[in-house]
């Protein structure tokens, strides 16, 4: 008994049966549930007792499937081979672009039945409605064969109604009884059936009356009539009625920004690297990877809380790729590639944090002298010395250092920037990149706000191995950011009893990071702040009191230009600063995640290797892909072979998987290699091709003068 089984779980138990042997079904109490029989093989049965929902076997490739009852909307929805048996009606769409296989709905069907139907070298679909049919039969179909009963009618009663095979161009619609000029659809023609036409369907007749308990004879006594397409194009520069066609807006074939590259302050395009890991290429992922982040394993792997993942629109259909894994496994190693000739231009970076470091990589990549100051004894930053052991192992961390120290940037470590080596610096340089970070804290200004720490200070020092226990000891942190997290996780581990954390607003921690200090024991208040802190005590400007051995402010901190010896003023778009070839990113720019340090990273070394070459800087972002775009019927099933590489829907991104070019009512598309052609002459600009991409890497725009015109 299905009952109210969510149609999931349904999918799920069906697909573990059969990974243990079983080949047939019967489905008893089916209410409404969608997609039963989706993509299943020849030798499944399934019985269905019930009203199964929308797509009843979508994609069905060859499974043998009856319905004792009624259906909803889409059955055979895209099917590729395979039977269906209704022993009922069924709703709209009935054989929508079917492409091979049988559908025999005993009872009546509604509207667009059969639109799109196609056929292909030895495939050729069939549907057969025993019932009345809705408008629009046969609607663009190319191929196959469909077949209306009105079994039961009256001899004067019409088994169909308006546009039938309207903007036909393949197949045949057989019609049963009465029908008559004035219901055909633009581009169909229509004759009285002779002996060698029914011979031709009568296989099909006869297999439908026995399926149903029919009368064949009294079947094909009755008069038909056959329907096919008027001509070659036999609709070219009219409009079709069952379509709203707008010939000034036509189909482009592009590539566009997924949303897991908008969200991702670096922009990686990550579909675009999964697919080109699962056809093995595997060097090509990995300079595409070089071209964004020398991070890929610490930041993307490690530490990221997953902009990308939250972006994912996987996260409709279950769960978001998993990004951070994938970098994990696949990742470059080794001698990084100097993509570029030796420049002239000299390069000095001022900090060897995420920002630094990825400004230097870029650079470098692309020819040009860059040589990096570090104040600490080693590069790295906070990569290094702030961020959690537990969550960036130091020696993580080096896989990536070493293929930025592969580039031959001369480090200068040790060695703090005071104003007159900032200004030897200007001097000696044809530009200077501040990533100084951002180390002062914020002061809020109540009393007892010195006895507090910062999460700068209190990182650093867990981080570099200083003795410090909190055994027992109550925290009080002030702020919820994603830092707090880190904090929180340190308190726990260093064995303080309780921790909490106090916030004017909802937490801005989110991902991983917050899950993981709420399953420690991380206590959340908002919204609160701090009056004054004193004796152990942290009293709340509500009048509460915590207990708070120790007081961490985790709220920013700000960067320190004292050595410049003039006040900043940045350009937040190029990062360029008042200063002539001056510039300032990272934390010191704005605050935020390594992730958004990396980003700012690339972004001022592109527009400084654009300064430099007189060249215009490519913008960073095209038009970023609609999620309501993706088709997500064509991701439902998974095979048990399913990878973290197959999850990935390549939003945005053509596979070449040819949908576009089998749906195309008129074929105006052509694909050559990975190279697609759309003839405007012969294009409508209806938008099916469009609306079929599973993946939205078809936009219609408007027409540009000159492109697209029909033809006289």
């Amino acid at each position: 008994m299905v009952g109210t089984m969510h149609y999931r779980q349904l999918g799920n138990i069906i697909r573990e049966q059969i990974d243990q042997g079983v080949r047939r079904f019967v489905l008893e109490g089916v209410i409404g549930q969608r997609y039963i029989g989706a993509g299943l093989g020849h030798d499944i049965e399934i019985d269905i007792i019930g009203v199964p929902g929308q797509d009843l076997a979508v994609f069905n490739g060859g499974a043998r499937i009856r319905v004792f009852g009624n259906a909803q909307d889409g059955v055979g929805n895209t099917m590729n081979d395979g039977y269906i048996a209704v022993h009922g009606s069924v709703g709209d769409i009935p054989g929508h672009m079917v492409r091979n296989g049988k559908i025999y709905i005993k009872g009546s069907a509604g509207f667009r039945a059969g639109i799109m139907m196609k056929e292909y070298g030895a495939k050729s679909p069939v549907m057969i409605v025993g019932g009345r049919i809705g408008d629009y039969v046969g609607e663009y179909m190319a191929g196959g064969t469909i077949i209306v009963l009105g079994y039961g009618l009256e001899d004067y009663e019409s088994p169909v109604s308006r546009h039938v095979a309207s903007g036909m161009f393949g197949g045949t619609i057989y019609v049963r009884g009465a029908i008559t000029e004035a219901q055909l659809g633009k581009g169909a023609l229509m004759k009285k059936a002779d002996q060698r036409d029914i011979e031709a369907v009568y296989p099909y007749l006869e297999e439908f009356a026995a399926e149903f308990d029919l009368d064949l004879q009294k079947i094909v006594d009755a008069p038909f009539s056959v329907i096919v397409r008027a001509a070659e194009r036999p609709y070219g520069n009219l409009y079709v009625p069952s379509s709203k066609i707008s010939r000034d807006f036509i189909p482009v074939h592009r590539n566009i920004t997924p949303p897991c590259a908008n969200a991702c302050p670096i922009g990686i395009p990550n579909p675009v690297i999964i697919r080109k890991l699962k056809e093995g290429k595997t060097e090509e992922a990995f300079d595409l990877i070089d071209d964004y982040t020398p991070f890929r394993y610490s930041c993307c792997g490690m530490i990221c809380p997953g902009l990308c993942r939250a972006a994912c629109t996987r996260n409709n259909l279950d769960d978001a790729v998993k990004i951070d894994e994938i970098a994990r496994q696949f990742h470059p190693t080794g001698q990084a590639k100097i993509i570029e000739g030796q420049k002239t231009e000299k390069v000095c970076v001022v900090g060897a944090g995420p920002a630094g470091l990825t400004a230097a990589w870029h650079l470098a990549r692309r020819g040009y002298t860059v040589d990096v100051y570090e104040k600490e004894e080693d590069i790295g930053g906070k990569l290094v010395h702030n961020i959690p052991e537990e969550r960036l192992p130091r020696g993580e961390v080096e896989k990536d250092l070493q293929r930025i120290r592969s580039l031959g940037i001369r480090f200068v470590t040790g060695k703090g920037v005071d104003g007159e080596l900032f200004h030897n610096l200007r001097d000696e340089y044809d530009a200077v990149i501040l990533a100084v970070g951002a180390e002062k804290p914020r002061i809020l200004g109540f009393e007892g706000e010195d006895k507090a720490l910062s999460s700068f200070q209190f990182l650093r020092s867990v981080k570099m191995n200083e003795e410090m226990r909190l055994d027992e000891r109550a925290v009080v942190i002030i702020g919820a950011g994603n830092v707090t997290m880190d904090v929180a996780g340190e308190c726990f581990r260093l064995g303080a009893k309780s921790v909490t954390a106090i916030d004017i607003q909802k937490p801005a921690a989110f991902g991983r990071e917050l899950e993981h200090a709420l399953g420690l024991g991380l206590q959340v208040i908002y919204p609160r702040s701090v009056d004054h802190f004193s004796e152990g005590k942290a009293f709340l400007n509500n009048g509460q009191t915590l207990d708070a051995d120790i007081l961490i402010e985790s709220i920013g901190e700000v960067p320190e230009f004292d050595f410049v010896g003039e006040s900043i003023v940045l350009d937040k778009e190029s990062f360029a600063t008042n200063i002539p070839g001056v510039y300032v990113i990272g934390d010191a720019a704005a605050p935020g995640l390594v992730t958004h340090s990396i980003g700012m990273g690339k972004n001022a070394a592109l527009a400084i290797h654009s300064l430099f070459r007189g060249i215009p800087q490519p913008s960073e972002f095209d038009t970023v892909v609609d999620k309501r775009r993706i088709n997500l019927v064509y991701f439902e099933e998974k095979d048990s072979l399913f990878s973290d590489l197959d999850a990935c829907f390549s939003c945005g991104t053509c596979i070449q998987c040819d949908i576009c070019v089998e749906n195309c009512p008129r074929q105006a598309i052509e694909r050559i290699g990975e190279n697609f052609n759309i003839n405007y002459e012969v294009c409508s600009g209806c938008g099916v091709c469009a609306s079929v991409c599973p993946r939205g890497a078809i936009i219609m725009e408007a027409k540009l003068p000159g492109k697209g015109e029909a033809a006289e």
